[in-house]
């Protein structure tokens, strides 16, 4: 029992830090757009010029930027909802946050040079840095938290055999694959695949590449309106074991 209170207490006070470098990296985002002083601004058009060439491409890095790690705060939230987190885990969360104070800088560094395909790169790999590292601590909270499901995993490929020689079926397998890929990876497949769209237009057209994280956007609040549409298991026709199981990854990932 002590001990269970020690670790609800790390947790807890992880959870505080972590929110914390949150606050603090989108409040600093803003401070990251320079405001030009009298001698960079001496006539009309000069000030048209920053607003058109800084201001208005800044305006919307800012934004991209600031969803961006409200995303990953997101998925934070839901890491601390699961009732194991390892001190390995613990230890991801830290160098995660580590790479998250670096987006206000990487922000800053593209407001002045976004049309540098350098610097599209460095802000993509930094996205995608971070939200592999998201993927990998969701794969070690899945495997601790719901391990005894996955305990029968030979007897479950076996019957998976059956079913194509016999034509035995297997009908709970896309629950227990949707239950969890619809509710949790899918949603952290969205930054990955705006941040490698984003390193390959790059390439091609420095503002596509800026744009491509939009697709982040895009694609959570799908993810989450088609997620919560098909939420509610209680017309199924699912056995207690089968709800339990279901509940617990809903419970655990939502806090439901």
């Amino acid at each position: 029992m002590a001990k269970s209170r020690f670790l609800n207490s790390s947790n807890d006070r992880h959870a505080a830090v972590t929110d914390g470098v949150f606050a603090i990296a989108m409040t600093i985002l803003v401070l990251e757009i320079a405001v030009p002083t009298i001698s960079d601004i001496s006539s009309g058009v000069a000030l048209n010029e920053y607003f058109i060439n800084f201001l208005l491409p800044s305006v919307l890095i800012y934004f991209i930027s600031f969803y961006l790690v409200y995303n990953f705060w997101e998925n934070t939230v839901i890491l601390f909802s699961f009732s194991k987190i390892s001190y390995g885990i613990l230890t991801l969360n830290m160098l995660t946050m580590a790479a998250v104070c670096l987006i206000p800088f990487a922000t800053g560094f593209f407001f002045k040079f976004y049309t540098y395909t350098n610097v599209n790169l460095f802000f993509s790999l930094l996205i995608l840095a971070i939200s592999l590292l998201y993927i990998l601590m969701f794969l070690l909270l899945i495997k601790n938290n719901f391990k005894r499901y996955f305990d029968s995993k030979e007897e479950l490929e076996s019957a998976m055999h059956d079913s194509y020689n016999d034509g035995v079926e297997l009908p709970n397998l896309k629950l227990y694959l949707r239950g969890i890929t619809l509710t949790l990876f899918y949603l952290l497949l969205a930054p990955v695949i705006s941040s490698l769209l984003s390193l390959l237009l790059a390439f091609v057209s420095p503002i596509a590449s800026v744009l491509s994280f939009l697709l982040t956007l895009i694609l959570v609040f799908l993810i989450r309106t088609r997620r919560f549409a098909k939420d509610n298991f209680d017309g199924m026709d699912l056995t207690d074991d089968e709800k339990e199981f279901l509940g617990n990854i809903r419970n655990s990932i939502y806090g439901e």
